[in-house]
């Protein structure tokens, strides 16, 4: 009997110690619960959220084309002749009427020295016959003759300083060589391609926009672009000249922008794209476009509030900007606001958000 009541009290001990156990596990539970975020609250990644700012916006018509050298010249050879002397390199800035190179001169100028003293000996003979004609010393056939010789003279000497003046290469315009195709002492024809010289200091845009969008494209708009493979940021220009008529399979008017570069940023021949502003805002409550949602004929925009719980308000859209993807807000927010951009699905008013650093 002893026995059997140690034993009773063992058991005893043993289900007490278990049921102590059980209790203490459903405390650490409970505790655990109400200390972690509760079942409905939205996790939200840092990059879910953007903050309402202010910006300088604008809107246009999308254009895209190449940035080409506002003036350039193709010099070729005047004569069927060997280039002796090629004095420039490409790269190479140069002057209006520098000296590119030179064709043998010898016969040229011997040809032209020849002529200019046929010229003079005719134009003596010219004055002497009228001379002697006022004297009666000749007829007027004999006037005529040395006039019409005088006439010859003057004509080969023409000839004869052009060819001396073609023998010489020289530069149209101030520019820079941006190709070279001959080397000294290469035999070249007449219309043969010599040097390409480009002044980049005003670069033209030329792009195409559709018909519909001509009207709201004038001259002196501002022009807004990128260019490829160039990293200084936006370029800025304007709208020189607009074509009057569309391209009869695409329905495409031609548009002209002039791009200053004084400094030489830029390069002739780069594709950019951008936009012709016709529309401009400055200092205006914007957020990304992704942030504003359709909802039913409104417009919305989800915002966390400083209490951690969400909020969807109704909202006036502006003026968007599609280069930068950013829209004006009229009214419904304010800056500083943090709005949602990333999914909103699932989401309901005045449910706590918490913001996790990770995309869930």
């Amino acid at each position: 009997m002893h026995t059997s009541f140690r034993w009773m009290i063992r058991i005893a001990a043993v289900a007490a110690l278990f049921a102590l156990a059980g209790c203490g596990g459903k405390g650490e539970t409970a505790s655990a619960h109400q200390a972690g975020a509760p079942a409905d609250t939205a996790l939200l990644a840092a990059a879910d959220l953007a903050t309402v700012a202010r910006h300088d916006l604008s809107s246009g018509v999308p254009v895209s084309g190449t940035l080409a050298p506002g003036w350039q010249a193709r010099v070729t050879s005047p004569v069927d002749d060997v280039l002796q002397d090629v004095l420039v390199r490409e790269g190479q800035r140069v002057a209006k009427g520098e000296v590119l190179g030179h064709f043998r001169l010898g016969s040229v100028q011997a040809d032209a020295a020849s002529a200019r003293a046929q010229l003079r000996s005719a134009t003596s003979d010219r004055e002497r016959q009228k001379n002697l004609l006022a004297e009666g010393a000749v007829s007027e056939r004999d006037v005529e003759t040395a006039e019409a010789a005088f006439r010859a003279a003057q004509a080969q000497d023409e000839a004869a300083a052009r060819r001396l003046a073609d023998a010489t290469v020289r530069a149209p315009g101030a520019g820079v060589v941006t190709r070279r195709s001959v080397q000294s002492g290469d035999r070249v024809g007449k219309g043969d391609p010599l040097f390409v010289i480009a002044d980049t200091r005003t670069l033209e845009f030329e792009a195409t926009v559709p018909s519909e969008f001509v009207q709201h494209v004038k001259v002196g708009a501002p022009v807004v672009l990128t260019a490829s493979g160039y990293s200084g940021g936006t370029i800025g220009g304007h709208v020189a000249r607009v074509s009057n008529t569309a391209d009869d399979a695409t329905r495409q008017v031609k548009v002209y922008a002039t791009v200053p570069n004084a400094d030489g940023r830029l390069v002739g021949d780069l594709y950019a794209s951008g936009s012709i502003v016709v529309k401009q805002t400055t200092h205006v409550v914007c957020v990304p476009a992704t942030a504003v949602r359709s909802d039913g004929n409104a417009s919305i925009v989800w915002v966390l509030g400083a209490d951690g719980r969400l909020a969807k308000r109704t909202v006036k859209p502006g003026l968007r900007d599609e280069s930068r993807d950013l829209v004006e807000v009229l009214e419904g927010i304010a800056v500083g606001d943090r709005v949602l951009v990333g999914p909103a699905e699932g989401l309901s008013p005045g449910q706590p958000a918490r913001v996790t650093g990770k995309e869930i």
